[in-house]
């Protein structure tokens, strides 16, 4: 009991010196919580794999964004803004653990319901930004954040569209740009630089993970699905070339 008060009063003293990072672990809790309820309706589908991978990412998604949120979250509180990026990257992380699913993925209501699932959370991700702007919350971290969770968003889907069966492993490469230029950027100094705001880029972003929600749909064919999947690579890898020469030649 003692020890359940002293815990209390250390958050107690967070809550007030850093609302922010008080209010993320509250969510955070919140959501591994909703995850732990749901654990014995979600093996069935799952497997038990699936649901322990799913976890396990949430816990590391909570841990990154704990650990960076102080030093680099400028404004007091966290926001609805990165309370909808967050709750983006938690549905991703049980959408990651449909890779043990195996046949249940390639048809039925399972597919349609992936998909259905992930072109939602895209049209969440036009909400914190709009949500950030409205509030007084936007910020360089924010950004970042809702960047590497729609990064996160195209390799799931990306490993999901393989496991569908629909393509080879070749379309994992729509979901390994952002990972190949992040470890890029540590190599390379002139990488690390900042980015101008591109409307093209967004769009591209956009069309990338739209076009991978789609691929899911047991309505496609395999030929469309490479149709459609091939397109979007080269938009993706010219857009990518396009930044970097950008970067490397200031």
């Amino acid at each position: 009991m003692l020890t359940l008060r002293l815990y209390l009063s250390r958050y107690c003293e967070l809550g007030m010196r850093q609302p922010a990072t008080f209010e993320a672990t509250l969510l955070w809790a919140v959501l591994l919580a909703v995850s732990i309820w749901a654990w014995p309706h979600a093996l069935p589908v799952w497997q038990l794999g699936g649901a322990w991978a799913s976890l396990t990412l949430l816990v590391v998604a909570g841990i990154l964004l704990l650990a960076l949120l102080p030093a680099h979250y400028p404004h007091r509180h966290f926001g609805w803004c990165n309370t909808v990026t967050f709750v983006r990257a938690a549905a991703l992380c049980w959408l990651a653990g449909l890779w043990f699913a195996g046949e249940q993925l390639r048809h039925g209501a399972l597919a349609w319901g992936v998909c259905l699932t992930a072109l939602v959370l895209l049209a969440l991700d036009g909400v914190d930004g709009w949500l950030a702007r409205r509030w007084g919350h936007a910020s360089s971290f924010g950004a970042r954040f809702d960047m590497e969770v729609d990064s996160f968003s195209a390799l799931v889907l990306a490993l999901l569209a393989w496991q569908s069966g629909k393509l080879g492993a070749w379309v994992l490469l729509l979901g390994l740009f952002r990972p190949a230029f992040l470890l890029a950027r540590l190599a390379i100094p002139k990488l690390r630089q900042p980015l101008p705001e591109s409307v093209t880029r967004k769009l591209v972003c956009v069309i990338q993970v739209a076009v991978l929600a789609v691929l899911l749909a047991p309505i496609l064919s395999k030929s469309l699905a490479g149709m459609l999947a091939g397109i979007t690579l080269m938009m993706l890898a010219w857009s990518f070339v396009r930044d970097t020469r950008w970067l490397l030649g200031r």
